[in-house]
């Protein structure tokens, strides 16, 4: 069996924003076992340097666009434009990022090859909402500095494989892109999608055609939980349990290794 990992990231885990790791294991389908959360970097690292074996589908950018990279001249391998990016620290790559971001002239100078394949944001994007380039910020490095392996980009040769996993396109190509940030307006009807999503993970009539078992406790605290966090755990455990067995994960061998990969774009 395999164990697997999805990974709902956020860049400030605080006791009312967490880090929700759906954990489960493949075989004939995806077994949802457990489900952790980090209030704060510490218990996150603690868990992320720990002795196991998994494949974990993140949910943040793993890369950046090509052309910023070049025009930073950080240019070389994934671990050395990691290490020159966070070189400056954090509030000087939000600054560098947003200001790239809001001068770009085309998606082309501000998205990775896979955003726009998916139509996630941009990882230059730090100081809106939501704020990716931050969690590309605080999600690398930590990868890094554990050693974590990430086809492609870091090769380790580490038990623990890290796929770019993005649950909102995985939820979309079911059907629902509005699912959680409920309102009084609109809570029935995300409730209801977050409902017929599990529901196709159950069932595997999901694109992926992954079939997901989901104890009855997390499954209603994943159809309650407005904010969509276990929903969205499960769904990039689903993603890295598609790619566990793909040639590459998935990733097409022409990705620029600045940018990475979201491993179920294509």
């Amino acid at each position: 069996m395999t164990k697997i990992v999805g990974v709902d990231f956020t860049s400030a885990p605080k006791r009312d924003k967490k880090i929700t790791v759906a954990i489960g294991t493949l075989k004939k389908g995806l077994r949802i076992s457990e489900v952790k959360e980090f209030s704060d970097w510490p218990a996150y690292e603690l868990w992320l340097g720990s002795d196991d074996s998994w494949i974990g589908g993140f949910d943040f950018p793993f890369g950046l666009p090509e052309k910023f990279v070049r025009q930073q001249k950080w240019a070389g391998t994934w671990p050395e434009m990691i290490a020159k990016c966070v070189a400056g620290g954090k509030e000087a790559f939000v600054e560098l990022g947003m200001r790239a971001f809001m001068a770009a002239k085309s998606p082309e100078d501000k998205h990775r090859r896979t955003d726009l394949k998916t139509g996630s944001h941009s990882p230059l994007k730090t100081n809106t909402n939501p704020p990716v380039g931050k969690m590309f910020y605080e999600g690398t490095w930590r990868l890094l500095a554990h050693g974590i392996r990430i086809p492609d980009l870091n090769e380790t040769g580490s038990s623990k494989i890290a796929l770019e996993a993005y649950p909102g396109f995985l939820a979309g190509k079911i059907g629902f892109h509005q699912y959680k940030n409920d309102k009084p307006s609109n809570a029935r009807k995300h409730q209801l999608a977050r409902r017929e999503i599990l529901r196709s993970l159950r069932d595997g009539t999901n694109p992926l055609g992954i079939k997901v078992a989901v104890p009855k406790d997390i499954l209603e605290r994943a159809r309650s939980d407005e904010s969509g966090d276990f929903l969205d755990a499960i769904l990039c455990a689903a993603q890295a349990a598609w790619a566990s067995d793909k040639p590459r994960f998935g990733i097409p061998g022409d990705v620029p290794g600045c940018e990475g990969w979201i491993v179920t774009a294509r």
